[in-house]
């Protein structure tokens, strides 16, 4: 007898991972839109990484206009982490239901389901391992 948060985890939608862009790729991708050399943009990158650490350990928040800020906060016992908040434009255009298409979303026939749906169709799919209610 499943929980329902099994249930949901195997049903909803979920975005297949499509690899991470290193800033050695990232490089690559923004040089051919300048006049810049890849290495040059590399460089530039290396420094604005090396530059934020900076910002980070002085306490500074980083902002990244149109996509994120990054702030360092302390945990109890002394280990530091960081805070990741995506700004609110980016996340908008993350949200347009247009880039979730099914080659890139698995369960991409439950997008639109609440958690209630989702346990609805488990139970009506698994009649013998009724969801825990």
């Amino acid at each position: 007898m499943p929980s329902k948060l099994t249930a949901v985890n195997k049903l909803r939608p979920k975005i297949i991972k499509q690899g991470t862009v290193t800033m050695e790729r990232m490089s690559v991708r923004v040089a051919k839109n300048t006049t810049f050399h890849e290495e040059e943009i590399y460089s530039i990158l290396r420094l604005f990484r090396r530059e934020s650490i900076n910002a980070l350990q002085a306490g500074e928040t980083v902002k990244i206009d149109g996509l994120v800020s990054i702030s360092p906060n302390m945990q109890v016992g002394g280990d530091v982490k960081m805070s990741i908040r995506g700004d609110r434009g980016a996340v908008a255009e993350l949200n347009n239901p247009l880039l979730w298409t099914a080659d890139k979303v698995s369960n991409h026939e439950n997008l639109s389901k609440s958690s209630d749906e989702l346990v609805a169709k488990w139970n009506a799919e698994n009649p013998d391992d009724l969801v825990a209610t």
